[in-house]
């Protein structure tokens, strides 16, 4: 089958590898399209600590079942919902539902997931797990490709979620790439009054407007004074910072309202240091959270809402290319070039 291989850091080729060999439980899927995401980009420009070259990337899969193998028992069976045939979208990783994490409600964190593997490749395994807990049919009608979106609108939930944005709230979003127009989208859904978005990429800033949103571009004027001059002084209720940079966690700090809450979404470098301010920490009750990854259920939420056209994705998808055209979608995603980028793998599946 082909697949798209990684070497280390710009290094990408297609490649003739072997199809997967599946366990009891497992099922194969012809994936139809995977989205290139914010990891998949980084891992591409320098190199990260999970993935060790030669392997293959993707984890926003969406495809069709071809071969499922019976389970060993009934309490390791299938998903009733899904069968040999369907079109389905895939979450990369479930929880076990038992550990300590788990129980407390932190599914996201969980030490003991399943996990599919490669998804830029004509064919994946889907462990049993995962089929018995994060493979979900594709609602009719629903695109392709957009379905694809399910991954990364799944992490969004469940950053708006913890982040306990309410009907009439005014939030910032630093940072306009994919996720951050993600976020916008599912305030606007919850009832927000306004969303405001500080991005210095002028199309990228344009496309945040054109969504509603009031923007600014933070190389050309002061953010925290544009947040509290928006909001009649206040400061915002909520900021999302969605890009992987200390200055912009330090700008949701000075920016929010008392009481406000700063929801570090993009991933930070691992020696990055956050300096937090004592005095807006203590007398103010600034929370300063972070939000990774996205539970089952964010996910279910996440393919219903596409589905039924209650967040608009249109737009978001700027790019679409064949497998062979790897090396060149993922060039593009890494100059900048691109909002989300995916793959098409297996246009009959």
């Amino acid at each position: 089958m082909k697949a798209v291989v990684y070497h280390g850091p710009m290094d990408l080729k297609v490649e003739e590898v072997d199809c997967p060999k599946l366990g009891p439980g497992d099922a194969l899927l012809k994936v139809s399209a995977c989205g290139v995401c914010g990891t998949d980009v980084k891992t591409y420009r320098r190199g990260h600590h999970m993935f060790t070259p030669p392997c293959i990337l993707g984890h926003e899969a969406v495809g069709r079942i071809v071969e499922m193998r019976p389970a060993l028992s009934e309490s390791s069976g299938v998903n009733p919902d899904v069968g040999l045939g369907d079109e389905v979208a895939v979450a990369p990783y479930v929880p076990c539902y038992s550990c300590d994490l788990c129980r407390h409600g932190r599914q996201e964190l969980c030490m003991n997931k399943d996990w599919i593997e490669g998804a830029f490749a004509e064919y994946i395994r889907v462990p049993s797990g995962v089929i018995r807990k994060g493979t979900f049919k594709l609602p009719n009608g629903i695109d392709r490709n957009e379905a694809c979106l399910t991954e990364p609108l799944a992490c969004c939930i469940n950053a708006v979620t913890d982040a306990g944005v309410q009907l009439g709230d005014t939030v910032l979003v630093i940072g306009a790439g994919p996720m951050g127009l993600l976020i916008l989208e599912l305030c606007k859904s919850v009832g927000v009054a306004r969303v405001l978005v500080s991005e210095p990429n002028a199309w990228r800033r344009e496309e945040a407007r054109r969504r509603g949103a009031l923007v600014i571009d933070p190389s050309e004027a002061d953010v925290k004074k544009w947040a509290r001059e928006s909001t009649a002084g206040d400061g915002p209720d909520v900021a999302f910072v969605c890009v992987g940079a200390v200055d912009a966690v330090d700008t949701g700090m000075e920016a929010v309202r008392q009481g406000g809450v700063v929801n570090v979404f993009g991933g930070l470098p691992g020696d990055a240091q956050l300096t937090v301010d004592a005095k807006r920490l203590h007398y103010d009750e600034i929370t300063i959270m972070g939000s990774f990854g996205f539970a089952p259920h964010h996910f279910e939420t996440a393919l219903a809402m596409i589905a039924a056209g209650r967040i608009n994705v249109k737009g978001i998808i700027t790019h679409v290319f064949k497998i062979e055209g790897a090396k060149t979608a993922f060039n593009a995603a890494e100059a900048g070039e691109t909002l989300k980028v995916v793959l098409q793998i297996c246009e009959d599946a």
